[in-house]
């Protein structure tokens, strides 16, 4: 897969990093809509219209009753795809 735009791998950065601390990410992880909404209002000059649909429809994310969900291929992505987190 290739690279993703910035909106969107801050994104998924947020199964990553919980409340600035480097957690991890789990498959199946729930973020909650308000916790991007926070990170999008410290993120000025990104871009988010469409991020989370986009996300959604490559598979890298699902949506669910309360925010969004990381799937097996979001995972798979932050920690051995292009996104690689080190």
């Amino acid at each position: 897969m290739p690279v993703l735009p910035e909106a969107q791998h801050i994104i998924l950065m947020q199964f990553h990093e919980a409340k600035g601390d480097r957690v991890g990410a789990q498959v199946g992880q729930v973020v909650a809509e308000d916790d991007f909404r926070a990170t999008e209002a410290e993120s000025p000059g990104v871009e988010f219209d469409g991020a989370y649909d986009d996300l959604v429809a490559k598979g890298l994310l699902r949506r669910e009753s309360s925010g969004y969900a990381l799937t097996q291929e979001g995972y798979d992505y932050l920690y051995a795809g292009q996104g690689v987190i080190r």
